[in-house]
């Protein structure tokens, strides 16, 4: 077969639902072998196969080997959850941009790291905007319900205006239209698609073998984190804010002038990290049971993930004592600003937003028993 018209299949097979792919594009290619034998030009085979494809009904149950719905509700499902995960990371980096004062000495590496970092981020949020405006309209294109193709037209017609909004000085109005369209229209249109198509549960299990190298991974890394994350609160953290000072001498000055109590603050500390360290146990003790078969490897990622997260960005509770008394005491900001904690700042918004978008990206539901048919 020629190359080219082979790579031109192959490309057009990729545009089919996964399920029917591997079939579609071996007939094609038995269509070209046999066009000489047929009085058949090899080019008039390779445009019936993108008209195929333009022409395809991509919810079909033949197609997609799932109950017709089932797509639009799945390409919904993950538009929220990306649409999630941008906003719950770009409100952190809204939040989190001006903590690091150049007047703190924090690496010049760690420094260019977490510039290009938070550049590398940007890009990525702006393509994730991109793709969940694609994943809403491709959920309106393959639903069949007249309420669910105008909701997710309005939700990612929504979605540009927020966009518009964040990077042009737009007014407070279209950003408030932008918010009341993407909320309004994906709340109507998840209704109603998730209505006219039941919710049926996979009954999903993982062997042992996969899932302890995971929950294994996931309490050693949150283990370290805490750890960290402690250290950070207790010394790091004043270190970077009172450069010049020993920390005897910051403590000292702050239980003089401030009434700063140290064990309160250890206590607090250590409250914070072991509710997460008893979370993240509890949750491998679980994988680790014959009774955790049901804890796949994404779900323990949902899990792992959101304890990162959710801990990283609790953790400002935690020292929110001893970072007030520092404020306090020596007129510093009362933000971290240590170098730990501007990496911080990054991982927590991105594991909670990595969680999002595993949530979001559940496998597809085959159906077993049901005739194929459109």
């Amino acid at each position: 077969m020629n190359l080219d018209l082979d790579l031109v299949l192959r490309a057009v097979s990729r545009t089919m639902p996964a399920a029917s792919r591997a079939r579609h594009l071996e007939q094609w290619r038995a269509d070209v072998a046999g066009a000489h034998e047929a009085g058949v030009r090899r080019g008039d085979v390779v445009r019936g196969a993108i008209a195929v494809a333009l022409t395809a009904d991509r919810d079909a149950p033949m197609l997609t080997g799932e109950p017709r719905g089932t797509a639009s509700r799945r390409l919904s499902r993950r538009g929220v959850s990306l649409l999630a995960a941008v906003g719950a990371t770009s409100a952190a980096l809204w939040l989190t941009a001006d903590l690091g004062s150049p007047a703190v000495a924090i690496p010049a590496v760690i420094e260019l790291a977490l510039a290009v970092g938070r550049s590398v981020l940007s890009v990525a949020l702006f393509g994730g905007v991109l793709l969940a405006i694609a994943l809403f309209i491709g959920a309106a294109a393959l639903s069949r319900s007249a309420v669910v193709r105008v909701a997710f037209a309005v939700t990612a017609f929504g979605i540009l205006l927020l966009a518009l909004a964040a990077a042009h000085p737009l007014a407070a109005e279209v950003s408030a239209a932008g918010v009341g369209l993407t909320v309004g229209g994906a709340a109507v249109g998840l209704a109603a698609a998730w209505r006219s198509t039941p919710l049926v549960l996979e009954d999903r299990s993982s062997p042992l073998a996969r899932r302890r190298p995971v929950a294994i991974a996931g309490l050693v890394s949150i283990t370290v984190l805490l750890v960290l994350g402690a250290l950070d609160l207790l010394v790091w953290n004043p270190l970077a804010k009172v450069p010049g000072y020993e920390l005897s001498a910051i403590y000292a000055e702050m239980i003089a002038a401030d009434g700063f109590d140290p064990a309160l603050a250890a206590q607090s500390v250590a409250v914070w990290g072991g509710v997460w360290l008893v979370a993240a146990a509890a949750v491998t003790v679980a994988a680790l049971t014959r009774g955790g078969a049901w804890l796949t490897p994404r779900r323990l990622g949902i899990l792992y993930l959101s304890i990162i997260g959710a801990a990283l960005f609790l953790r400002l509770f935690a020292g929110f004592s001893i970072g007030m008394s520092v404020a306090d005491t020596f007129g510093t900001s009362g933000g971290d600003v240590s170098a730990l904690s501007q990496i911080f700042h990054l991982v927590g918004p991105i594991s909670f937003a990595a969680a999002l978008l595993l949530f979001g990206w559940a496998p597809g539901r085959r159906m077993t028993g049901v005739p194929l048919t459109p």
